[in-house]
């Protein structure tokens, strides 16, 4: 488990540190290429020259790119008030179904039950809304019929938008012809684990340096 929020910020400052400068909330407005590199322009007019650009801003990624490569579902969970018994199944395991919707299901650190799954093919905020409530009672059932000796009462319920690949893997490296401009796009679920694997992928592909794991991951795979 890592706090996603925090480990950015945690990052962020390290890098600061080694005299990285940092602008949140400065929009992009256009993309210009030159012989030797390519010129950022942002919202208030100030020009950002750089020899290779990375585009890492997930679901925003996808107005760069010339079509889409991610399909949108919208995802739902639970978390449940504490336990009083610290183990409530074999080594408190996280849980993952293969079915089609899926379910999973782990335990926290003060000890809830984190419930997710049951998957809709739309990202309509007011579709969301409406099918929550009777979702969370689909997650508290799935719950109950593997686990009927554990009596589970909701705290908290949710819902959000995530991004699909045809094959469940992220997209990472450089659109045929549009060099130099890169892409880290952790679709599929796993977006901190992508992420990571991007940032050495990256690194060798920018650098020239061989990396045989970089065709997993290419844009035309």
């Amino acid at each position: 488990m890592v706090n996603a929020y925090g480990l950015t910020h945690a990052l962020l400052k390290e890098c600061k540190g080694t005299g990285l400068e940092v602008y949140d909330r400065t929009g992009i407005t256009r993309i210009v290429h030159h012989k030797r590199g390519i010129e950022l322009v942002t919202a208030d007019k100030h020009h950002i020259r750089a020899g290779k650009l990375v585009i890492a801003c997930g679901y925003e990624s996808g107005k760069y790119l010339p079509r889409r490569v991610d399909t949108l579902f919208t995802t739902y969970a639970l978390v449940s008030e504490p336990f009083a018994q610290a183990r409530l199944w074999f080594e408190n395991a996280m849980i993952w179904e293969t079915a089609r919707p899926y379910l999973y299901l782990r335990t926290t650190l003060d000890n809830r039950v984190m419930i997710g799954g049951k998957d809709d093919d739309f990202t309509s905020p007011r579709l969301r809304e409406e099918a929550l409530p009777q979702k969370a009672k689909q997650l508290e059932k799935a719950f109950g019929r593997l686990f009927p000796g554990i009596r589970l009462k909701t705290d908290f319920y949710w819902a959000g938008s995530f991004a699909s690949t045809k094959d469940g893997l992220p997209y990472i490296g450089r659109l045929p012809g549009r060099d130099p401009i890169y892409f880290a796009l952790g679709f599929g679920g796993n977006g901190i684990v992508f992420s990571q694997l991007a940032s050495v992928l990256l690194r060798d592909i920018i650098m020239g340096r061989p990396n045989k794991n970089a065709e997993i991951f290419r844009f035309d795979r």
